[in-house]
């Protein structure tokens, strides 16, 4: 298809369905504005509202809605009826156009095969655009194919829902939305035991760093850049670039600090994912990257050194030293962690390499380096490794009784650990690792343990195929159920100066349910547990600056600062 004329065909069907919606607004003014004082003066029936919302067949509400879970093409409307008062409510509903939740506006996509598919964008990256249709599906469409996209200011929710309801239907719909609170969730801790969550009543802010107009492409991680005040570096996932963002009082400017785009094999779940500094980056420029390569037809993770330029503000334009690889076999759980540990090790986080289950068993292998975390030495070598393995790793000696053994594994049994940090105060390694089926799971991993997957999963069995005699398993610090979320975001511990009822308290959060929560423990005893907010995109990851304040990175391009100063975190029972 022409480009100019997609263009042009794609401009001109959105028009449409904007002149089609205004029209029927205005043609249905009278009749909304009836159902709009009715609503305001009659309560309705709860019951038969919750029926009118889950079944009633011209509504179609949970085609596009969930209450909790996994959004649809429209937001999840738990904690509706606290945000809003009635009369804002009754208006959100019945002139949705008015005021669209970000990230929910319409999207119209024309494909090269000249088809039209109309959802919200979930997802955009180099590899694939997903949308959700509005009947709630999720549709996969390769980039390569598609011709045309557009943006239009229309709700996918119609506007004429008046015309499919009473308006004492309506008033009753409206009763049952106004029920929808936010609830108090349970996790799990220790044995399984249910801990409550409980939302602040003054939740976190999150305020952009940025300008819309420097929005990054797909953002997947962002730091402290070592040697100034408060420049950070931000990681593009697909394009493969590194951006230097200067702050400067209130202006904000973004330089390119690398471009490893000639480097970097590309999927919808693999590109560049994680860099951390030497610690002594200010005087000897090093730091290491993590990113998949494509090698005689086999897909590797890898672990790359790079040099900084004289000064530390860009990359020296050096060659890459490679440390080590992984051969993937699917596309997903290569993990996306590394980063350096107080005792001045490399630690260096990988997945079960997938697919879904881990049917290998390779979480479980320690003659492989997958569902492991690593520890390597970068400032030292053993004949035949550009690195050393530290003589006090937990399997050097079993690797001495049988070569097979991998003596850079640190601690097995993880499905996904994409993100993980140290806690700059007491040394402790904090680990997101991404469920399958039931949990996801955050852990205080130390030297040795074996975290269980994929022979349990959270708290709970999951299959009894690899599990070996005698092998002790290692339940996580904290656990929550599918439904709370769907794919943790691991974090960092609070050391900033900003509020101090949040020191020592782990952030982290869920990239589906947009959650984020704060964790407090003491000695391996979870003490509390709180949802701070809600994030304005999807969790890609957390970073930390100069400061010790913490970044919250969403996938569509903008990265906020978790705002603490105006909250408190619950003081420990």
């Amino acid at each position: 298809m022409n480009r100019l004329f997609s263009s042009v065909a794609i401009s001109v069907l959105v028009a449409a369905v904007v002149l089609c919606q205004t029209v029927c607004a205005q043609k249905g003014d009278p009749q909304q504005q009836a159902y709009f004082r009715y609503a305001m003066k009659n309560d309705g029936d709860v019951t038969r509202g919750e029926q009118l919302f889950l079944t009633h067949r011209k509504l179609l509400c949970t085609n596009c809605h969930n209450v909790t879970g996994k959004e649809k093409s429209g937001p999840n409307l738990e904690g509706i009826g606290d945000k809003f008062e009635r009369q804002q409510l009754i208006e959100q509903v019945l002139f949705p156009n008015k005021s669209i939740k970000p990230g929910f506006e319409q999207v119209v996509i024309v494909t090269k095969d000249g088809l039209t598919h109309v959802g919200r964008i979930e997802r955009v990256n180099k590899a694939v655009h997903r949308i959700i249709d509005v009947t709630g599906k999720q549709k996969d469409i390769p980039s390569q194919d598609v011709e045309h996209m557009q943006v239009s200011s229309t709700s996918l929710m119609p506007e004429d829902l008046v015309s499919a309801i009473s308006r004492e239907e309506f008033a009753d719909l409206m009763a049952y939305m106004r029920t929808l609170s936010f609830g108090v969730h349970q996790g799990l801790v220790a044995d399984g035991k249910s801990i409550d969550i409980k939302r602040l009543k003054t939740p976190v802010t999150f305020r952009p760093i940025h300008s819309p107009d420097q929005a990054f492409e797909n953002p997947v991680w962002c730091g402290a850049l070592p040697g100034t005040d408060s420049d950070l570096l931000v990681i593009e996932h697909h394009t493969s670039k590194i951006w230097r963002l200067i702050r400067d009082g209130d202006s904000v400017t973004r330089v390119l600090f690398l471009d490893l785009a000639s480097e970097t094999y590309l999927s919808n779940n693999q590109g560049l994912m994680c860099l951390t500094f030497h610690p002594d980056y200010v005087t000897n420029r090093r730091y290491f990257l993590k990113h998949e390569v494509k090698e005689d037809g086999e897909v590797k993770t890898t672990v790359v050194e790079r040099r900084g330029s004289k000064d530390g503000l860009s990359d020296s334009g050096v060659s890459s030293r490679r440390l080590l690889d992984v051969v993937q076999q699917a596309f997903n759980h290569n993990g996306g962690c590394l980063g350096f540990g107080p005792d001045g090790m490399l630690y260096i986080g990988f997945g079960d390499g997938g697919p879904q289950k881990d049917p290998p068993g390779y979480a479980q292998n320690p003659r492989i380096f997958h569902g492991s975390i690593l520890r390597i030495d970068v400032d030292k070598k053993d004949p035949g490794r550009p690195y050393a393995v530290p003589p006090d790793n937990p399997f050097v000696d079993a690797y001495r009784r049988d070569s097979r053994i991998q003596p850079e594994t640190w601690a097995t049994g993880f499905r996904e650990p994409w993100r993980f940090s140290f806690d700059v105060k007491t040394g402790e390694l904090y680990v997101g690792d991404v469920g399958q089926d039931t949990f996801e799971e955050v852990s205080i991993v130390k030297r040795g343990q074996n975290q269980g997957w994929n022979v349990r999963e959270g708290f709970a069995p999951f299959s009894e195929e690899y599990r070996r005699a005698g092998e002790t398993y290692t339940d996580p610090l904290f656990a929550y159920k599918h439904g709370l979320g769907f794919s943790v975001t691991g974090g960092f511990v609070y050391r900033g100066k900003q509020n101090d009822s949040f020191d020592g308290v782990y952030i982290f959060g869920d990239y589906n349910t947009r959650r984020v929560w704060g964790l407090r423990q003491q000695n391996g005893v979870v003490q509390t547990v709180a949802e701070i907010g809600t994030a304005p995109g999807g969790v890609a990851s957390f970073g930390i600056d100069q400061q010790g304040e913490i970044y919250l990175v969403t996938y569509m391009g903008t990265v906020f600062h978790v705002d603490l100063a105006a909250t408190a975190f619950p003081a420990a029972p």
